[in-house]
């Protein structure tokens, strides 16, 4: 990552959290903050040196991002000497951030808004202190002007970006310690390219045929909560389960769906090819133990917060 670039970031982190204090902007302590956040990771990943050269051709971004829907280890290949992550984000930003925004007009921000303060309302931590519950309820209008705010809608985009950044971030520094600890060999730009290509074409395909299903369909059938970042798109077994009866095992099933499992299929791949020295087995491995692990922390917080499920 560019040094300058973190720096930048880190310091239009600050003037938007200051900006946010003085009330010059609405709400914007969220983006400042990943801003800031963003722009040290940025700082130190900088240091970090990319993979040696050996005169293999640069297969150009758009090649990459066309090719990666039908010829991923091919692209993989190419990405072991020239890693490369910023575009392939930008554009699932841009559709996440998309789906979004639709979802939210096509259900209208009070909906969404009064279910989700209705359900904190009703938590215990929540229902069973009553100042708790008039500080939340306060915060109703609030909040639904801030869904309708046009900054703070266009800001969402850069904190999808942003949010993108970070997990791509996290996830390949795991993978990188994952190989090493299984005996393979691999850079850790070489990580971060397979990890942000193999998750681009899951999103693109996930959030434009959500976004064609948020048409098909009558807004009331539209699950205020379940329905978000491409949700309404049902290809697992979890339709099968009503999700306020059986929070965990709607989740559990909704996780073995075929994105689930395409993004399997790439993120092995992409570790296996883009990686200097890394087996089948290591790649699906760590692939498979951090798809597990990621069941486990979502279906631990939807037992703690059953509620937002029905």
């Amino acid at each position: 990552m560019n040094r300058l670039a973190g720096i930048v970031s880190a310091v239009l982190g600050l003037i938007v959290i200051v900006l946010t204090v003085l009330k010059v902007v609405p709400g914007m302590w969220g983006t400042g903050l990943l801003l800031i956040l963003v722009g040290v990771i940025a700082i130190g990943l900088s240091f970090v040196s990319g993979p040696e050269e050996d005169g293999t051709p640069r297969m150009s971004t758009a090649a990459t991002i066309g090719n990666i829907f039908v010829s991923p280890g091919e692209v993989f290949q190419n990405l072991r000497r020239h890693p490369r992550w910023l575009a392939v984000l930008i554009i699932a930003a841009i559709v996440s951030s998309t789906y979004s925004v639709l979802f939210m007009q096509r259900l209208t921000p009070e909906r969404v808004v009064n279910f989700m303060t209705d359900k904190t309302v009703q938590m215990p931590m929540i229902a069973n202190n009553p100042e708790a519950v008039k500080n939340v309820e306060q915060g109703r209008p609030q909040a639904i002007a801030d869904a309708q705010n046009p900054v703070l809608i266009a800001a969402s985009f850069l904190n999808d970006f942003l949010g993108k950044v970070f997990l791509t971030a996290l996830l390949s520094a795991i993978f990188f310690l994952f190989i090493l600890a299984l005996g393979g060999k691999a850079n850790y730009w070489q990580a971060f390219a397979a990890v942000a290509y193999a998750w681009f074409p899951v999103a693109v395909i996930r959030n434009i045929l959500g976004a064609v299903i948020l048409y098909l369909k009558d807004p009331v059938d539209i699950h205020p909560v379940l329905g978000q970042s491409g949700g309404v798109l049902q290809d697992s077994l979890a339709f099968l389960i009503v999700p306020g009866e059986h929070p965990v095992l709607y989740v559990i099933l909704g996780s073995f769906s075929l994105l689930s499992f395409y993004w399997i299929f790439l993120n092995s791949s992409g570790l296996k090819n883009a990686g200097e020295k890394v087996s089948s087995t290591t790649a699906w491995t760590a692939t498979l133990v951090i798809f597990i692990i990621g069941i486990l922390l979502f279906s631990g917080w939807v037992a703690m917060f059953p509620g937002f499920m029905s």
